[in-house]
């Protein structure tokens, strides 16, 4: 696993480019106005027609991540938290590996009394089988990740484990992470203090032909 964060045989090509972006957006509106991606939709809907092979099936997925999202965003309660736009990059350190944490969105609460906590949100795209058994033991790990993000510095508000979640369109499901965290967070330093004690004598893979290393 080392090896392969270190040497990538390519670079990897982000799917749902064009939905996640909307989808933040709309988001960070704090409207509940569905018809903010019609248009979109329609654009979507042409380019798969028009487009072939790979940009074809990309319009393709959008089209059915936003359709999932508008479910979802109509089952879930969303409409009490307070979102902010995104995205957001969140660095972590943790054992000397710094941890990038990409908010699509970010969330705020006001209490009765006036203060201000945060949160922040993940959209989590799978809509195969095999993508969905990737995602399903990350969604928990996710929320948690990013209220140790903004608990570490990143926000200037107490950041609160209800208002960081991973967002599961296609499982029409929130996950909030969790306020017990010690174990996840002590599997994660130990993990991290391994990388980062390993990294520097990793060699590439046999047939490697990137950029030199040394």
């Amino acid at each position: 696993m080392i090896r392969k964060a270190k040497f990538p045989r390519k670079v990897s090509v982000v799917a749902y480019s064009q939905a996640l972006p909307a989808i933040g957006k709309f988001l960070g509106s704090n409207s509940s106005d569905l018809s903010h991606f019609d248009a979109l939709l329609d654009r979507l809907a042409a380019k798969e027609r028009r487009e072939q092979g790979y940009h074809s099936e990309e319009a393709k997925r959008c089209q059915s991540a936003i359709e999932a999202f508008k479910t979802a965003f109509a089952k879930c309660a969303t409409r009490k938290f307070r979102f902010t736009l995104g995205p957001q990059d969140i660095g972590l350190k943790i054992s000397g590996v710094r941890v990038n944490v990409r908010l699509d969105a970010g969330v705020i609460e006001e209490a009765k009394d006036g203060q201000m906590f945060s949160g922040g949100t993940v959209l989590m795209m799978a809509s195969t089988p095999d993508a969905r058994k990737h995602i399903d033991d990350k969604r928990k790990h996710v929320a948690a990740i990013i209220h140790w993000a903004l608990q570490d510095g990143a926000s200037q508000m107490e950041p609160l484990p209800k208002l960081c979640m991973s967002f599961d369109p296609f499982g029409g499901e929130i996950i909030k992470a969790p306020t017990s965290h010690d174990r996840l967070r002590k599997a994660m330093t130990a993990s991290c203090h391994e990388v980062a004690a390993r990294w520097a004598d990793i060699e590439p893979p046999a047939g490697y032909d990137g950029p030199n290393w040394q």
